[in-house]
């Protein structure tokens, strides 16, 4: 084995002890409170060593960030937005509901990035770069409308994971469509409030 292979090998193998050392102190502790001085020390390695992979614990954190939102890219990219809206939703239900406790954990941590993008920001920016203008839309209301899209998505989302899943993914998806695609009028709330007594 070369020499460079030799230190490829160890770039990697180092690379593999720090995402996993910070995977365990994130399932243990808040983000907030992980240091990199704890970290190189319960991964037995040197500061210098963390430093060859990332430049801040936030470096770290968005990379793993990324790592976890490929699928959801992926989507995307295979998705056509507005057509494909339902089947947007129920795969972005089942990339996220399929992510072990860790994941999440590490998706909701608060980084402080340079240009303060978080994981929702660059789902936002994956559907802008694929959708800059959508059909009959300028550039401001194509934004407004993914916008309006994925933070719907978002937090419904977060209420049914909260709420313990509770309703089956097969009921919510249909529900989900319905009211980020109809707002109130989707759930037939309207009409009912309109009827005569």
């Amino acid at each position: 084995m070369s020499q460079s292979q030799k230190q490829d090998l160890r770039y990697r193998k180092n690379e593999k002890i720090i995402r996993d050392t910070f995977r365990e102190m994130i399932a243990e502790t808040d983000y907030s409170k992980i240091s990199i001085k704890e970290l190189t020390e319960r991964a037995q390695i040197n500061r210098k060593t963390f430093y060859l992979h990332y430049s801040s614990l936030d470096h770290l954190l968005s990379s793993l960030q990324l790592e976890i939102m490929s699928p959801t890219f992926q989507m995307i990219a295979e998705t056509s937005f507005p057509d494909d809206v339902e089947e947007i939703i129920r795969h972005s239900f089942q990339i996220m509901a399929s992510l072990d406790a860790v994941d999440k954990k590490i998706l909701s941590a608060k980084g402080h990035y340079p240009d303060e993008t978080t994981p929702s920001d660059l789902i936002r920016e994956h559907y802008f770069q694929k959708y800059e203008s959508l059909p009959d839309y300028n550039q401001f209301e194509s934004s407004l409308i993914i916008t309006y899209f994925s933070v719907c998505l978002g937090v419904i989302y977060r209420q049914w994971e909260m709420n313990g899943q509770r309703i089956p993914i097969e009921e919510m998806v249909p529900l989900a469509t319905r009211l980020i695609l109809h707002g109130l009028d989707g759930t037939g709330l309207m009409k009912k409030n309109k009827e005569p007594d």
